[in-house]
């Protein structure tokens, strides 16, 4: 027991694991393709694959990896036994080999369209199939297969359950030789569209139903070689330019063709006699140019025919006898110039007759108990006879439009006509007795004639059923002064009988009223009390108008004068706020110039001192002097013990010792009596003699004579006495809360 459970648990572990991969491999391959909501399709089309991508589940049953570079059809494909449909068209394989369908036993569409194939071996069509059991499409067009002849004791295709092949723009030129269709023993559709086929031969099938040969240059069919096709049901072979049907004595024959379309070719006859099953025969854009009697006796099931857009001149009044089940005939677009009056009675089940693009000149006396839509458009008629549609007693709907028709009978009568369009005759005018023989029309269309005159509402007073007017594009004359105007406007265009648009009702004159309508034109000659009251509107409006402008008025200049106000509050502002910005540059630049003289150092202290080689070599001063840089006087004897530095007392000792102050405020001012009490010029020490001449060309030497020169005697000095900065390049004394003699 216990070994069970243990077994049990890892198998359930087991399949987890696989689930959890084939999501993960999925949300991979999701991720690099499009996958639906079940991810049961994945579409990896227009991606640049070179290889089938790993990680698709095996429950993905449509796979599309069309449009990309694969050149070896994949062979991981095999994992994929769920798969139905898969589309590997334009990629560049040219090679398919045996079990490349290994075990796709559900697969049922294929598509290798437009890849690399140019010849059937490299298909291996005898085994390629086989794995495939229930595959029913295959799609082998746009490859350069170029024939469909003997493949060297080879089938075509083995398959017993392929349904459609589709060889398109394979460049097929021919079908000779042993069947190529032996080994599809349950071929339906055959699609061999646009080859360059010249010929058809042996293409045997007993269970093929539709062929389909158009585009092709085939000019000429044998007429047994659709005996071998005993279920065909469907042949077209439009757009063959030289395709011409065999003569009457050996005509194509197919017992079991229904549907035959041989459109864009080159027929002159019909020759329809061999298919005595058809039901619809599309023959358009030939060369037919006549019909001749019982053209179509054999063709006694025949429902559709299309004549259309060939060269008929003529028919005869027997030319469609047999055709007894025929509903729809088409002989539009052909040169008809006459329709025999009981050749439409050999069809009793016709109910649709085009007759359009023909030269019929007139509708004339034409019998038929079955015809209810009848088209005799652009036919240049010119004529309507009074009992034209009384041959017609199933007639419901008559297109006249597009022809030369001037004028309509009176009394012409029909008990079941509903529809008649007339559109883009001649017609000018109407009468009472115009259409009061047709109790049943419902819809009457005249637009692009030539009426002027105003219909009245006793033209239509037996058509009680008459819910469709269409008036438009006429040359209506608009006199609204006219009653019956009015009352006909009514008529055409009010509820609950309305039958017309009032916007297509348009007036063409007079001169003055062009291009309005009914309405816009005689509104106030029809509601003349609007008018007076359009005038006390108008008073009422114009005095609205007064006032609403007068507040706009108001409103505006209010605005205005706030909007000054505002701007000159604004420029004041800006004014105030520019001029203390110029205090303030002006400040900050007195500030720096102070400090800018404040920290300007002594050129003299630029000077390097001699060496003590170049001491020596200086020539001896003729005077004794203490130091090198200052003449030795009595004066400096008698001082030459006081200190180099002197304090701010000392200075001002010295000066109250040399002058008298006064002091003025915080401001001290001082004379200078003579000019014996200069201010000494001192000279360091450490410069030679030689360089004395270089201190005395200096600017600040030049400075100091210009203020040596002798005052007037009145003059007055004045010293300001100030806290400056001691430098930080300059030696600080003992005593740094005082000014030193070389600050000033």
């Amino acid at each position: 027991m216990l070994l069970l459970r243990t077994s049990g648990v890892l198998l359930l572990l087991l399949l987890l694991t696989n689930a959890d991969s084939d999501l993960d491999d999925n949300y991979d391959i999701c991720f690099l393709c499009s996958c639906n909501a079940e991810q049961n399709s994945v579409d990896c089309s227009h991606r640049g694959l070179t290889i089938l991508p790993d990680g698709i589940s095996v429950k993905v049953s449509k796979l599309n990896i069309s449009n990309n570079d694969i050149s070896i059809f994949p062979t991981n494909l095999s994992r994929l036994y769920n798969l139905v449909s898969l589309d590997i068209s334009g990629n560049q394989i040219n090679q398919l080999p045996e079990n490349a369908l290994q075990n796709l036993t559900a697969l049922e569409i294929l598509n290798l369209s437009n890849n690399g194939f140019e010849t059937w071996l490299s298909l291996n069509p005898n085994e390629v199939l086989k794995p495939a059991v229930k595959l029913k499409i295959l799609d082998l067009s746009s490859n350069n297969l170029k024939t469909l002849a003997n493949l060297a004791n080879q089938e075509l295709f083995i398959s017993p359950t392929l349904e459609t092949l589709i060889l398109n723009d394979c460049q097929i030129d021919a079908v000779y030789g042993r069947s190529p269709l032996s080994g599809l023993i349950n071929i339906r559709v055959l699609k061999l569209d646009n080859n360059p086929l010249l010929r058809i031969q042996n293409l045997i099938s007993p269970t093929l139903r539709s062929l389909y040969l158009s585009n092709c240059q085939l000019s000429y069919i044998n007429n047994h070689e659709l005996s071998y096709l005993p279920s065909l049901l469907y042949l077209k072979m439009s757009h063959n330019y030289r395709l011409e049907l065999s003569a009457t004595s050996n005509s194509l024959f197919s017992e079991s063709l229904k549907f035959l379309d041989i459109s864009y070719c080159n027929v002159f006859k019909p020759n329809l006699a061999g298919f005595p099953n058809l039901r619809k025969a599309i023959i358009n854009h030939n060369m037919i140019r006549y019909l001749g009697s019982n053209e179509f006796i054999n063709n006694t099931k025949l429902e559709y025919l299309d004549l259309s857009y060939n060269n008929i001149g003529s028919i005869k009044g027997d030319t469609f006898r047999g055709l007894n089940m025929l509903r729809f005939l088409d002989l539009s677009w052909n040169e008809l110039a006459q329709i025999p009056e009981n050749s439409l009675l050999e069809m009793p089940s016709v109910t649709q007759v085009k007759l359009a693009r023909n030269y019929l000149n007139r509708v004339g006396h034409l019998k038929s108990t079955s015809i209810t839509i009848l088209d005799m458009s652009s036919c240049e008629i010119s004529v309507i006879g009074k009992d034209s549609f009384e041959g017609l007693p199933s007639l419901i709907e008559m297109d006249l439009s597009h022809n030369l028709i001037s004028h309509i009978p009176d009394s012409i009568s029909s008990n079941t006509l509903k529809y008649l369009n007339l559109n883009f005759n001649r017609i000018s005018s109407l009468s009472n007795f115009t259409f009061f023989m047709m109790p049943h029309l419902t819809g009457l269309s005249v637009i692009g004639n030539r009426f002027t005159n105003i219909w009245s509402r006793s033209y239509f007073e037996f058509n009680v059923n008459l819910d469709r007017l269409d008036l438009s594009d006429n040359m209506w004359r608009c006199d609204c002064r006219d009653d019956n105007m009015y009352d006909f406007y009514e008529f055409v265009t009010l509820e609950p009988n309305k039958k017309e648009e009032s916007y297509n009702l348009i007036c063409n004159s007079p001169i003055n009223v062009i291009g309005q309508t009914w309405l816009e034109a005689c509104y106030f000659a029809w509601y003349p009390d609007a008018k007076k009251g359009n005038a006390d509107n108008l008073i009422y409006f114009i005095i609205v108008m007064v006032v609403g402008l007068s507040l706009c008025l108001i409103i505006v200049t209010a605005i205005r004068r706030s909007l000054k106000h505002r701007l000159l509050v604004m420029q004041t502002e800006r004014e105030r706020q520019v001029e203390e910005a110029r205090d303030r540059l002006r400040q900050l630049r007195m500030r720096a110039e102070q400090e800018a003289l404040c920290n300007t150092p002594d050129p003299r202290d630029l000077i390097q001192p001699p060496s003590y080689d170049e001491a020596l070599s200086m020539p001896k001063l003729n005077v004794s002097c203490h130091s090198l840089n200052e003449t030795g006087t009595g004066k400096s004897k008698r001082r030459r013990g006081r200190r180099k530095t002197k304090s701010s007392g000392d200075l001002l000792e010295e000066t109250e010792r040399n002058g008298d102050v006064r002091v003025v405020g915080d401001i001290e001012l001082t004379e200078t009596p003579n000019i014996d009490d200069r201010r000494r010029r001192r000279r360091n020490r450490r410069y030679g003699s030689h360089d004395i001449a270089e201190l005395d060309d200096s600017p600040g030497a030049r400075r100091r004579r210009m203020s040596a020169v002798e005052p007037h005697e009145n003059s007055v000095m004045l010293q300001v006495e100030a806290e400056l900065e001691t430098p930080n390049n300059r030696r600080v004394g003992l005593n740094d809360s005082h000014p030193r003699e070389s600050d000033f």
